[in-house]
C-alpha cells in the first residue's frame, strides 16, 4: 500500500511540475549534448566594399555563411548572359559583379552560400528568364563553370572553398488565381514550366554537379514553406489553393528524386511564420525525406524572419522574437538557417539594421548565438521553462554561457538557474532603445526580451 501511495504522490508531483513550471533552469556544462551549429547565418549584406565598418557586425557575430539569393550580380544569366554561347570559353562570361560581392562577404569571414538560378528584382524585369533552359545539360553546365572559376581558379578566379550550391529558389510560388475550391493555376515568380520540368532541372543538375564535384554539396530547393499545415501535419481543407500548391509541389518533387536516385545533400525551405509552428515543420521536413530515403540530407531553412511586417516597430520584443528561433532552431536539429534580410534600408523584410546601419534588437540575439557557436558545444539544460520561452547554453575554450528568450505577450517570467560548481559572471541584454547593455542578473525575464548571460567556475 506504501509503494502504491508513493507512486500516486509522484505521478502527482509531475503532473504538478507541468502544470505549475518553476522555471529553474539547471544547466550541466560538463554533459555535451550537441554540436552548436550555424543557424545564425544571412542572406544579403547591406554593402559590398571591403573594409564596411557596417559588415563587420557580421564577423563579431561569428556568422559562418551569406546566401547569395536576391544578389542580381549572382544570378546565372547576369554571369553567363548569352546561353548561345560555349560554356567552356571564358570570354563568355562576365564575372566582374559577381566577384565583388563574394569578395566582400569572404572579407567578413563568412563563405558565400550559392544559389543557383535568379534574382527577385530580375525575375519582375524579364520573365523569359523563368522560364526552363533550352538545354539542362548545358545549364549544368554553366553552374561547373561558375565552381570552377569560384573555387579552383578557372579564368582567373579563386579558391573560396565554397561548398553549399542550392539550385534555384522557390520554383514553387508566386502568383495564383483559384478558379474554384479545388482547381487553381499558378504563375509562378521564380518558375514559368511545369513542375515537373523544374524536377528535371534539379536532376540534371545534381546529377552532373555531383558528379563533377563530389565533395561538395548540392542541393535545393528553396521551397516556400508549408503554410497549409495543421498540427497534424494534414492540410487544411479550408487553405488557400496556393498554400496547398506548395505541399503538393513538395511531395511530387521527393517522388521525382526519389524515382531518379537524384543526389541531394541538403534540401532547403523557407519560413515567414512563428517560432511554435516551425518546430512543426521542421520535424515534416525530416519525416518526408527520410520517407523518401534522403534520412541523411541537411535540412536547411535558408530564407525566415519571424515577423518581417514588424519592421516599422522595432522594439526589443523584435529581437526576442528573432532569438527563440535561433534556440529553436539549435534544440530541434536544423543543421543550418539564414534571415532574410541583412540589408540596412529598413525595408520590409530587413529587420537586422535601421536605416544607415545601427543594429537592431533582432541582431544582438544573432551576435549572442555567434558567441554560443564560437563555444562550439551545447550542454544539457534540464528545465521546466514554458512554451513560451526558449534556450540554449553552451561551452568551450572561449566559455560557458546561456542565451535565454521569453516571447510571451504579457507575462515576465520567474528566473532560476542552477549551474552546479558555476556561477554567474555577467548578464547582457537588449533594452527600451534596441542597445546591448550589461545588466544585474534580474529575478525575472521581462515579457518580450532576451538575456545572455555568461558564467564562471
Amino acid at each position: 500500500m506504501k509503494s502504491f501511495l508513493s507512486a500516486v504522490f509522484a505521478f502527482l508531483i509531475s503532473i504538478i511540475q507541468l502544470i505549475f513550471p518553476s522555471n529553474v533552469i539547471e544547466i550541466n556544462f560538463d554533459n555535451i549534448v550537441d554540436e552548436i551549429r550555424p543557424v545564425h547565418n544571412i542572406g544579403r549584406m547591406p554593402e559590398y566594399e571591403l573594409d564596411s565598418e557596417t559588415n563587420k557586425y557580421f564577423t563579431d557575430a561569428n556568422m559562418v555563411s551569406c546566401r547569395t539569393h536576391d544578389i542580381a550580380e549572382t544570378d546565372i544569366h547576369n554571369i553567363f548572359p548569352d546561353f548561345s554561347k560555349d560554356v567552356n570559353d571564358e570570354s563568355s562570361y562576365n564575372f566582374e559583379g559577381c566577384d565583388k560581392i563574394l569578395a566582400a562577404i569572404v572579407d567578413t569571414g563568412m563563405t558565400p552560400f550559392f544559389r543557383l538560378g535568379i534574382s527577385y528584382s530580375n525575375a519582375q524585369k524579364d520573365h523569359e528568364l523563368l522560364l526552363p533552359p533550352t538545354d539542362y545539360t548545358k545549364w549544368a553546365q554553366i553552374c561547373e563553370h561558375i565552381i570552377l572559376h569560384y573555387n579552383e581558379g578557372w579564368a582567373d578566379g579563386f579558391e573560396y572553398g565554397i561548398e553549399y550550391w542550392e539550385i534555384w529558389n522557390e520554383p514553387d510560388g508566386g502568383k495564383y488565381e483559384e478558379i474554384s475550391e479545388s482547381e487553381y493555376k499558378t504563375e509562378n515568380v521564380f518558375w514559368h514550366g511545369s513542375p515537373e520540368e523544374f524536377y528535371r532541372l534539379y536532376d540534371v543538375s545534381a546529377t552532373y554537379l555531383k558528379e563533377k564535384f563530389p565533395d561538395l554539396k548540392i542541393g535545393g530547393y528553396g521551397s516556400c514553406g508549408f503554410y497549409a499545415l495543421t498540427k497534424t501535419n494534414n492540410v487544411k481543407s479550408g487553405a488557400p489553393a496556393y498554400n496547398k500548391y506548395f505541399i503538393e509541389f513538395f511531395q511530387g518533387f521527393l517522388e521525382y528524386v526519389e524515382e531518379h536516385k537524384s543526389p541531394m545533400d541538403f534540401f532547403t525551405w523557407h519560413s515567414y511564420s512563428s517560432t511554435e509552428v516551425n518546430t512543426r515543420w521542421i520535424q515534416y521536413v525530416k519525416d518526408n525525406l527520410s520517407n523518401a530515403g534522403y534520412d541523411k540530407a541537411e535540412i536547411i531553412c535558408d530564407e525566415w524572419n519571424y515577423d518581417p511586417t514588424e519592421n516599422e516597430q522595432i522594439d526589443r520584443r523584435y529581437g526576442a522574437n528573432q532569438t527563440s528561433m535561433l534556440c529553436m532552431f539549435q534544440n530541434e536539429g536544423l543543421d543550418m538557417a539564414h534571415y532574410y534580410c541583412a540589408i540596412a534600408t529598413g525595408a520590409l523584410h530587413a529587420g537586422m539594421f535601421f536605416k544607415g546601419g545601427k543594429p537592431t534588437s533582432a541582431y544582438y540575439g544573432f551576435y549572442a548565438f555567434g558567441q554560443l557557436y564560437k563555444m562550439g558545444n551545447q550542454v544539457e539544460i534540464k528545465d521546466n521553462l514554458r512554451k513560451d520561452m526558449y534556450a540554449v547554453a553552451a561551452t568551450g575554450e572561449d566559455g560557458q554561457a546561456l542565451l535565454i528568450s521569453n516571447v510571451s505577450e504579457k507575462k515576465d517570467r520567474k528566473l532560476k538557474i542552477d549551474a552546479g560548481e558555476y556561477t554567474v559572471d555577467k548578464c547582457y541584454t537588449v533594452n527600451e532603445n534596441c542597445e546591448w547593455v550589461e545588466i544585474p542578473l534580474p529575478e525575472k525575464i521581462e515579457s518580450g526580451s532576451m538575456l545572455y548571460i555568461t558564467f564562471k567556475k
